[in-house]
């Protein structure tokens, strides 16, 4: 909106005309209550040079109407046309309206063709001259004039149709620069208020000149704030510093309104000189919440928990209570010892863990340290800097502790983890701060530690395979897995499930079950556990030819044998003797190996293991 403020009637006529279109909208007003009170701000003002000054307290952009030299000379030209007689004119008006038109005359000489003299309405009284004169003032100070002339009364100054288009056109130009400027001003305040952080900027007297919604709640602002010294809400305020010494202040720590935020201040400098200070800041637990959320999506392995303790399937009297002490050590943030054979579900309880922890929300990470070489393990868990070693990556990469952070780590068959690294994940769990692989900058981390094997430590303890302080440092909470032969009741419904599960996977469609099936496999040992189990019922799927499962075809899977798996296992226990120091684990793998003619491949799916596993662990107990 154009605003017009006390301007003629003559000349709102002629304004009027000139803006005839529906292109802007304008309105006049005779006081600046009436402005203030209208309920648009205007985007500039035209206004009589004498009144620009009541402007000054607000910020609305101003154009001076002014007479120039030519309404002068224009007004004494119609004077003498209707008979008037003189030889001198003297024009009455503001101080600055007085200097200008003076210079004008100076700088046109001959537009007036006799003597001008300019004086300001300030004088109390003018001088009669012997020479006539003429005495003339601006319209807008006509009413305001004290004195009388010596002669004849004053003549009103009219600014003409070319005066009144030239101040038009300069505030139709600064009413487009306005909006524009509104525009980016808008579309800064959104950008701005989209911003994570909070932000708030002031200008050289510490006047703020910028805010946003976040800044507004951490420092308990309320209003409008612009325009305000930043001391009003902060009487103290670290701005002030910045504005002084022109440095910036990085990663500053404080407390405002009992909240931990990191704050930011920078100088703002044009040209050398400081105009101005923005400051930007975040709540810790905003920075905390993020870096969770980070580590978590850089972390690509996909490895993230899934099973809740409820999804572990088990009706048996063992397997509840295992759940039921599973969800008691998940309200604590101590390491938890999962113990137990080789299939029977660790890494499951390990997640229903974590997802009932206070750490749901953050990253869940595995690894399995039989699975990996010395030195890739190293890396892996605790990352590396550019440079240490050949085939690094550049710029480094973090390590499993540090993508953790916040969340659980989870260490599967740690009791395979060589002696070396075993040092390290001590220091680790004893610091709460890592150090990658050549590098010197300590991490500070919090990762709840969960860790899983199917060995007896104890043992491997003795023979000098595992650290005592590393073994006393996990072994806080203590979890038992039991084997599926110790709830063989849990078979029917274990099942059921897999079998619902294959049918999504498979295209033939298992639809029943013969009832016999079942005292049939709890007849089973199960040395490979639940993993052993999958094995047989996705055979069974697989053999299956008109959806449904019989105990025949059960049956074909245990030809040959004269007696039940269990009592076949431990006759071959009772009959086969070990060694002083050989484990039960190396035992059992030396006598599948010979019911299997030495066949590795057959060995490995009687034990309920990857040929890879099975070679592996013949090599670590020498098993030729």
């Amino acid at each position: 909106m154009i605003a017009f403020y006390k301007v003629d009637k003559s000349a709102e006529t002629k304004f009027a005309s000139l803006l005839d279109t529906d292109d802007y909208h304008f309105e006049f007003f005779s006081s600046i209550q009436s402005i203030t009170d209208h309920r648009m701000t205007p985007s500039v003002v035209i206004a009589p040079e004498p009144f620009v000054h009541e402007f000054a307290p607000y910020a609305i952009p101003v154009v001076t109407l002014s007479i120039d030299i030519r309404d002068i000379r224009d007004k004494v030209a119609r004077l003498r046309n209707k008979g008037k007689h003189f030889s001198r004119v003297v024009l009455c008006a503001s101080a600055k309206e007085r200097d200008w038109l003076q210079k004008e005359h100076e700088l046109e000489p001959g537009g007036i063709d006799c003597p001008c003299q300019f004086v300001t309405n300030e004088f109390l009284s003018l001088q009669a001259s012997e020479e006539p004169a003429i005495y003339l003032t601006p319209v807008w100070d006509a009413q305001s004039l004290r004195v009388r002339p010596p002669s004849g009364e004053w003549q009103v100054v009219e600014p003409s149709l070319a005066t009144l288009t030239r101040a038009l056109q300069q505030a139709l130009s600064l009413e487009a620069y306005q909006r524009e400027r509104r525009r980016e001003k808008l579309l800064l305040e959104a950008v701005v208020d989209s911003l994570h952080d909070a932000v708030i900027a002031v200008d050289r007297q510490s006047r703020i000149i910028l805010v946003n919604e976040q800044a507004k709640m951490l420092l308990g602002l309320s209003g409008d704030v612009l325009g305000r010294p930043i001391t009003d809400y902060i009487p103290h305020s670290d701005m002030l510093r910045v504005l002084k010494t022109g440095r910036q202040e990085l990663g500053d720590v404080a407390t405002v309104m009992d909240r931990s935020i990191v704050i930011n201040r920078i100088p703002v400098i044009v040209k050398d000189q400081v105009v101005g200070a923005v400051s930007n800041f975040k709540e810790i637990t905003d920075i905390q919440k993020m870096e969770m959320s980070v580590r978590k999506k850089l972390h690509d392995s996909g490895l993230e928990a899934r099973y809740r303790l409820e999804n572990i399937i088990g009706i048996s009297e063992t397997i509840r209570e295992t759940k039921q002490q599973a969800a008691l050590f998940a309200k604590s943030n101590a390491t938890v010892l999962i113990t137990g054979e080789s299939g029977t579900g660790k890494e499951l309880f390990a997640q229903g863990i974590h997802l009932e922890s206070g750490r749901a929300l953050g990253p869940f990470l595995a690894v399995n340290c039989a699975a990996l070489p010395e030195s890739l393990l190293e890396s892996e868990l605790f990352g590396y800097e550019e440079g240490a070693f050949t085939g690094a990556k550049k710029g480094g990469k973090p390590g499993l502790f540090e993508l953790a952070h916040g969340g659980t780590l989870f260490l599967d068959e740690i009791g395979e983890m060589p002696l070396r690294i075993q040092v390290h994940l001590l220091r680790v769990l004893q610091e709460r701060r890592v150090r990658r692989v050549g590098g010197e900058r300590i991490i500070p981390i919090d990762v709840r530690i969960i860790v899983a094997t199917n060995r007896d430590l104890e043992r491997e303890i003795a023979k000098g395979h595992f650290r005592s302080d590393l073994y006393y440092r996990i072994n806080m909470l203590n979890l038992e897995v039991p084997a599926l032969r110790e709830r063989l009741d849990d078979i029917p419904a274990l099942l059921e499930s897999m079998i619902q599960e294959m049918n999504e996977q498979h295209e033939q469609k298992i639809v029943t079950l013969e009832s016999a099936i079942y005292p049939l496999l709890q007849e089973h040992h199960w040395p490979g556990n639940v993993r052993e189990l999958r094995n047989v019922v996705e055979r069974m799927v697989l053999l299956s030819r008109d959806g449904k499962i019989h105990a025949k075809d059960v049956a074909l899977l245990f030809q040959g044998k004269k007696k039940s798996w269990k009592a076949e296992y431990e006759n071959g226990e009772a009959g086969m003797t070990n060694t002083d120091d050989e484990s039960p684990e190396a035992a059992r793998i030396r006598r599948a190996l010979e019911k299997a003619k030495h066949n590795r491949t057959l060995a490995a799916k009687t034990l309920g293991m990857d040929r890879t596993t099975l070679w592996r662990k013949m090599k670590q107990y020498r098993i030729e």
